[in-house]
């Protein structure tokens, strides 16, 4: 039976690939992760076992034409493209557009240079949301008009981003393109550490930790910062002045006295930001004020309009929605993808998609970690297998097939508890989250009632859980006890079975989890693509 030749780019920790692997039908031979965390799990797990592998460290720019030809031919390429990158013009965010932006255009490029038979695209289900968009830019502004040239529809709409929300003194907003930036822009150092400092100004569980192990930094490189600027310059003498504020609140621990210095200062810089990255993007666009506020006004155009252009006289394509507790995952978690035939290959009358099933699995959390609980955590990135129980057989048959061909437990890993995280844990029901405390529990959040539902979040036994993200920021609570939930029972509401090993730091190894696609969901993915191409 033919194994069909297949790479993942953007592998991350390799939930995808594991998934296509599991069907027996598809071979991996190359796979571009750049986080060398993520890279030793993919290598551990996956690569180690094929010979002659290929490790892409970059797609940008990647010769794939010369990869196809030095594998012989390529038959399938996955991935999931990261959409941080995507315009998003109606939220703040601390960053108006990242290298991410072109990532999703490099892995089309991967696949006109492949040509391969089939390819998927994994994302979040916002990616065919209107908010997710790309903003028109310079660097592929031909490529986009070529497209439109040959009949290709590529709307677009005129976004509004706003680029300060204030007037700061000395700054010309209707000569902003001219202004030399460089006069008002702290050093980088000193613009993070006054950003967290304005970020923790309210908290009052977090501020006296941070002052303690900052504050003289902040206070000398405040006063190497002034000393560099001109008092004769108005924007660099209303610097100077904030500044000095700032330092003397820092000094005598009393942040309350400069709040309003602080937050100009950091949104000064924030507004330097975002205009370096429309400059660096060179995004097509004009700036405008309105009242006190500096406007970017740009066009952008959807991603799957891009997709749709790009591709269309070479594959027949589609998208769809897809739910990991179709494919008998234990977790809630939606997720959208888009599947391509190549054309002359393709012979059906449609294109086939994942479709809910009439019956689901109905999986709990329970049925994926119950099973765990005798087995004590540990609190270092790497510890000894712990062996399973002797004569031991799990009551669910999810957690028997999550221990198959392995012969114990790695990564029972987990954050050790503070005092009054342990509070919260102990007053938090099976189901509850931080918004069910009283309010005496609440007290080093600035501001409770805008946490979000996942944070401090007690899993409920008898329902399956909901979004795996990283669930040690989330704090995510053990059903039955009084800690955070471990790096293992995170990959079990995952769909990764006890063999499959993370690496690197504890942080890492929980983002690696919750980043990844479910084994699982990824097998039902895969089991698509065979029905279309076979």
């Amino acid at each position: 039976m033919k194994k069909y030749t297949t790479i993942d780019l953007f592998a991350g920790a390799g939930g995808l690939s594991y998934g296509f692997l599991q069907t027996g039908r598809f071979r991996l031979v190359a796979a571009a992760e750049i986080n060398e965390n993520a890279w030793t799990t993919y290598k551990t797990n996956i690569a180690d076992a094929v010979p002659g592998f290929v490790y892409i460290d970059n797609v940008v720019g990647y010769n794939f034409a010369k990869l196809n030809e030095d594998l012989g031919g390529i038959d399938i390429v996955i991935g999931g493209p990261p959409c941080q990158g995507f315009s998003n013009a109606n939220r703040q965010k601390n960053h108006l557009i990242s290298m991410n932006n072109g990532l999703v255009k490099e892995y089309f490029r991967a696949i006109k240079e492949i040509k391969p038979l089939a390819f998927v695209m994994e994302n979040v289900s916002m990616l065919r949301s209107e908010t997710h968009r790309f903003y028109e830019s310079h660097k592929d502004n031909a490529e986009i008009e070529a497209l439109r040239e040959h009949g290709k529809n590529i709307p677009t709409r005129l976004d509004s981003v706003v680029v300060a929300d204030k007037r700061f003194a000395g700054v010309d907003y209707e000569h902003i393109t001219e202004f030399d930036l460089a006069t008002i822009s702290l050093p980088t150092e000193l613009a993070h550490l006054l950003s967290v400092l304005n970020k923790n100004k309210n908290n009052t569980r977090r501020l006296p930790y941070y002052l303690v192990k900052h504050s003289r930094e902040i206070s000398d490189q405040i006063t190497d910062c002034i000393e560099t600027l001109s008092d004769a310059i108005v924007a660099q003498h209303r610097i100077i002045e904030c500044l000095r504020v700032i330092k003397n609140a820092v000094d005598n621990s009393a942040i309350e006295n400069c709040v309003d210095q602080l937050e100009e200062i950091v949104s000064l810089q924030k507004m330097i930001a975002t205009i370096q990255e429309i400059n660096e993007n060179e995004l097509i666009g004009t700036y405008r004020t309105d009242t006190d506020c500096l406007i970017f006004d740009v066009y952008s155009y959807s991603v799957i309009d891009y997709i749709n252009a790009i591709l269309d006289d070479e594959y027949e394509q589609d998208g769809c929605t897809v739910n990991a507790e179709w494919y008998g995952v234990p977790q809630e978690r939606r997720r959208y993808i888009v599947i391509g035939i190549r054309k002359g290959q393709f012979t059906k009358e449609m294109l086939i998609l994942p479709s809910e099933p009439e019956e689901i699995p109905y999986l709990t959390v329970g049925d994926a970690i119950a099973d765990l609980q005798p087995y004590g955590v540990c609190f270092v990135p790497k510890h000894d297998e712990l062996p399973y129980i002797e004569n031991e057989v799990p009551t669910s048959p999810y957690a028997q097939e999550m221990r198959a061909d392995s012969t114990g437990v790695n990564n029972h890993i987990t954050t050790k508890t503070t005092d009054v995280a342990m509070k919260r844990f102990k007053a938090i029901e099976k189901g509850k989250n931080f918004h069910s405390l009283d309010k005496t529990l609440k007290d080093t959040y600035s501001k409770p009632e805008r946490t979000q539902n996942t944070i401090y979040l007690r899993l409920d036994p008898t329902k399956p859980s909901g979004t795996v993200v990283n669930v040690r920021k989330s704090m995510w609570i053990h059903p039955f006890l009084d800690r955070a939930i471990s790096v293992r029972e995170a990959a079990r509401l995952q769909s990764f079975p006890d063999r499959f090993v993370f690496a690197g730091s504890k942080d890492s190894q929980y983002q690696q989890v919750g980043n990844a696609v479910p084994p699982l969901l990824a097998k039902g993915i895969a089991n698509t693509v065979l029905a279309n191409i076979e």
